[in-house]
């Protein structure tokens, strides 16, 4: 069993949970997902099965896209509706003035990660020094926004504006932050109210199951996944690539991935490491 699973994630447990879960009810000894969702957020969570936890980082690359209700006038330690709320003041502005700071976030290529998250600054998690009231020196984490759409109009819900946006973006960015940005350049504060993953990579929400589901749901194999170039090899290369040798230019010229075939059969993934030089991702038993 190895391949992909796609669930749509509710609230309330964390994406760790939902691994576990997929685990015991599957029972497997191998299971990851790609992309952490807080607890709070709902939506698409891919979950790779087996073998397929190797290829993680692959799909990680790929961009993301998300559903978000920003709410203006409020700041909290986690940057969203559910954390310690620390600042509520009024604030006042119109669509232009939005548009205007939309449009300034949608350039910037770098972006400050939330207190809450668990990038590593010297060796510690970032949640870790927030958990013990420490300060530390956030770092900037390049991102890039691919497109971004407001949905609706601006709306006053209990005396906070709030506004629904689609936001498309690289690995590594935090809604959270984009949101805080956002409240920052209009004026005052802003947090996330709701948060929910639409697309991660080829992969959507559509095809995502409900968490209650997982025994029913299709796996995706690591081929529809990575569609990538199959090099068929002799008996000898089929050995070495079954040992993790490296392969080189006497094999194939390539700067992508390619999966090793003997007999017609998948016997590893390998990766590009230098010019000419490729190292096996996985190995199928």
């Amino acid at each position: 069993m190895n391949g992909f699973l796609l669930l749509d994630k509710p609230k309330g447990i964390t994406s760790y949970g939902v691994v576990a879960r997929v685990k015991k009810e599957l029972n497997l000894q191998k299971c990851g997902h790609t992309g952490t969702l807080d607890p709070d957020a709902t939506g698409l969570l891919v979950v790779a099965l087996g073998d397929a936890t190797k290829t993680i980082r692959l799909l990680n690359e790929q961009e993301k896209s998300y559903q978000a209700t920003i709410v203006f006038g409020y700041d909290s330690n986690t940057l969203d509706a559910y954390g310690t709320i620390t600042r509520d003041i009024p604030m006042q502005f119109d669509e232009m003035a939005l548009k205007e700071a939309l449009e300034i976030l949608k350039e910037k290529e770098v972006q400050i990660p939330p207190m809450v998250s668990a990038i590593k600054v010297s060796g510690t998690k970032l949640y870790e020094y927030e958990r013990k009231h420490q300060e530390v020196e956030l770092p900037k984490r390049p991102v890039k926004i691919y497109d971004m759409k407001q949905i609706g109009s601006l709306k006053a819900i209990n005396g906070h504006l709030e506004i629904e946006i689609q936001i498309t973006c690289s690995k590594g960015f935090y809604v959270r932050s984009f949101a805080r940005d956002l409240g920052q350049l209009l004026g005052g504060c802003a947090i996330i109210k709701e948060l929910r993953r639409l697309s991660s990579g080829s992969f959507t929400i559509e095809n995502a199951v409900p968490l209650q589901q997982i025994s029913c749901a299709r796996i995706y194999s690591m081929e529809e996944v990575f569609p990538f170039f199959h090099l068929e090899v002799n008996e000898f290369t089929a050995r070495l690539a079954k040992n993790g040798v490296v392969l080189d230019e006497r094999q194939i010229q390539t700067e992508e991935p390619f999966y090793v075939c003997y007999n017609q059969k998948i016997i590893a993934l390998y990766e590009p490491i230098a010019q000419f030089k490729y190292k096996p991702v996985v190995i199928f038993k």
